[in-house]
């Protein structure tokens, strides 16, 4: 008896396995041909992939260092404040900015049937992910060895931040995706829409320096406490008093499944040509 119920069970498992290595092949070939359509073999070829986020990382992060003559503030060097800030909002940005038009660009692919929105969403995720964390490990290495920046004091906050925010991101890239597809007005209002977002994340700023009343408000900003996670995470002398883990895991998995949702739903309305 106990024979006869594992085996439906063993099956089930295969197929569900069989499927995810399908995806997965999926995913990864898409990620290789948005890697080669967006940066392709000219002048540094993919090298791009690092070198775009790490210009513009670059560039903000040493225009406040100039700018503060490089002194620390309660024992935190304002290089390495902006650059995680910076580099990890590039993650959300990306995400973002680049699905307004995603689904609209992408509508040949879905000719495939092993193919999905969701496996494009993916793809491309991954790559600013991958692209943006990648320039902020290079920028970091290179502030250590100048002096300018100091290794994580408690890397495991600083891993979980990350992964949030990369996590909170595609939910809400899944959204933009969708909700842009079916009306051309969110399309263009998702660039302004970033603009706003910047000052208002907390990449720039911690809650330490805002007044009691706008600390409770920006508590409630998901992004915010992710920051927050981030910058205990890299510094010694950061607050842990805003971190507030599971609220941010309740509203990203909130997102992830409303997004899913409309990604499925979506589906039935773009026509393959």
């Amino acid at each position: 008896m106990a024979d006869d119920m594992a085996t439906p069970l063993r099956s089930r498992l295969d197929t569900l396995l069989d499927g995810l290595a399908v995806q997965g092949a999926v995913v990864k070939a898409l990620l290789l041909r948005d890697l080669q359509k967006r940066f392709g073999r000219h002048n540094i070829g993919y090298l791009w992939v690092i070198g775009e986020p790490l210009l513009l990382a670059s560039v903000i992060t040493l225009l406040h260092q100039l700018a503060t003559h490089g002194e620390k503030s309660h024992g935190i060097a304002p290089f390495t404040f902006i650059l995680t800030g910076y580099c990890l909002f590039m993650v959300f940005r990306s995400a973002t900015t680049r699905a307004d038009a995603v689904l609209h660009g992408s509508e040949t692919l879905l000719y495939h049937r092993m193919i999905t929105p969701l496996d494009i969403m993916l793809g491309q995720a991954i790559l600013d992910f991958l692209a943006a964390i990648s320039a902020l490990l290079l920028l970091q290495a290179l502030g250590i060895v100048l002096g300018l920046s100091e290794f994580p004091a408690r890397p495991i906050y600083l891993i979980g931040a990350v992964f949030l925010l990369g996590w909170f991101s595609f939910a809400v890239s899944l959204l933009v995706a969708t909700y842009a597809y079916r009306y051309p007005l969110v399309e263009r209002l998702v660039h302004p829409a970033t603009y706003f977002s910047g000052p208002l994340s907390g990449a720039m700023f911690s809650m330490s320096i805002l007044p009691s009343s706008v600390r409770n408000f920006m508590a409630w900003n998901p992004m915010m406490s992710m920051f927050e996670m981030a910058r205990y995470g890299q510094f010694q002398h950061a607050s842990d008093h805003w971190l507030y883990p599971l609220y941010v895991i309740a509203v990203t998995a909130f997102l992830t499944f409303w997004g899913l949702i409309e990604i499925r739903r979506v589906r039935r309305e773009i026509h393959v040509p």
